[in-house]
């Protein structure tokens, strides 16, 4: 991921967090303590890899103190929310970059992380290789490198034709529908997933109706686990969940945690 994919400018940057909250509407899905956690038991400055809008890595903030924290984002316009989001705080700097290039020094970080599933975003074995030799360049001996992704479900590694995925009503008494269709490529791993927003007013008259895509590759736990050992990583754990779980036939995520040589 050496640039944001399209599908993150625009029509999803503008309804990234609406959605968000639509969708898991207040549930805690276990990310944000288990990053917090992490925070908290390993000292050195802290890079979010894909940190959107901020979700993730400003509430790693409400706990550490005197810490520098750092959120790297491909995209200008994911970026224009965070920066909204981050306001005065003054220990936590948001950055362009990518996994494959982090703005940060060598070996000056204790914990880089990448949450909600951004390291798939990097779509080939040589860029998700690039993108842990450079992690690697940004740990320091003996750093933690945790990332979570999603563990590919059979049944849904198929072309799917638009669902409706959520309907909810915006701040400005729109009701919008996010619809959701995908697109499988078995041969590079790919999935294809193509969002589209449909806003009506209250008489139910549409006034928008856009859409984007992006890719994301799916990694096999076992393939996930060469590609951490063959990028010189150690002490490799993957969980089947944020509460450490081992994985089992219904995990549906990988949460992996992993050490840069000391």
């Amino acid at each position: 991921m050496s640039r944001a994919p399209a599908g993150y400018d625009g029509a999803m940057s503008t309804r990234y967090d609406a959605d968000f909250a639509a969708i898991f509407g207040g549930r805690d899905r276990g990310d944000l303590a288990f990053f917090q956690r992490l925070a908290r038991e390993h000292a050195g400055p802290v890079c979010e890899v894909g940190a959107g809008t901020g979700r993730v890595i400003l509430a790693v903030a409400e706990v550490v103190d005197g810490c520098a924290l750092t959120g790297v984002e491909p995209s200008e316009e994911m970026r224009a929310v965070f920066e909204v989001r981050l306001g005065t705080s003054r220990n936590v700097k948001c950055m362009a970059g990518s996994f494959t290039s982090i703005p940060l020094g060598d070996a000056s970080q204790g914990l880089v992380f990448s949450a909600f599933r951004s390291f798939q975003h990097v779509l080939t074995t040589d860029e998700q290789l690039a993108a842990l030799a450079e992690v690697r360049r940004v740990l320091r001996p003996g750093g933690i490198f945790a990332l979570d992704l999603f563990d590919p479900a059979y049944r849904l590694l198929r072309r799917a034709r638009p669902t409706l995925g959520v309907r909810y009503r915006t701040a400005d008494g729109r009701v919008r529908e996010r619809w959701e269709s995908r697109e499988i490529d078995r041969v590079a791993q790919r999935v294809d997933v193509t969002f589209r927003w449909i806003e009506k007013d209250m008489e139910g008259r549409v006034l928008v109706d856009e859409a984007a895509t992006y890719g994301v590759r799916y990694t096999f736990p076992i393939e996930l686990e060469h590609l951490l050992a063959r990028a010189g990583f150690e002490a490799i754990d993957v969980r089947g969940g944020y509460d450490g779980a081992p994985r089992s036939a219904r995990s549906r995520e990988l949460v992996v945690t992993c050490r840069a040589p000391r």
